[in-house]
């Protein structure tokens, strides 16, 4: 019996997991939190040219061709819906979100 709080018994095998962080966890951590600026400084760059080319009605592939990308599950999911939902981009037919004739403005 593991009477320590900060260890964990997994198993028949009894090995022990420790649930406290640690050296290697915590320099992971550092890593991602001086990484996340720059990623979204990248990101808002992105946005910023993506609402630029959006003054113009656009369709979902000519956006996600500017954009290049290439799965568009993964472009409607991860950018697009959060976009709309977020007020940046507006639809033409508001009514008909799935219209084949939608585009996207802002």
């Amino acid at each position: 019996m593991c009477t320590d709080t900060n260890l964990w018994f997994i198993g028949r095998y009894r090995r022990i997991i420790p649930l406290t962080m640690q050296a290697s966890d915590q320099a992971t951590m550092q890593a991602t939190m001086q990484a996340v600026p720059q990623a979204t400084m990248q990101t808002d760059e992105e946005i910023s040219r993506l609402l630029e080319y959006c003054k113009i009605p656009r369709t979902r592939s000519e956006i996600q061709k500017y954009l290049k990308f290439n799965n568009r599950d993964h472009f409607r999911k991860n950018i697009l819906n959060p976009l709309i939902k977020g007020g940046l981009l507006k639809l033409t037919i508001p009514d008909k979100p799935t219209s084949p004739k939608q585009k996207y403005f802002s």
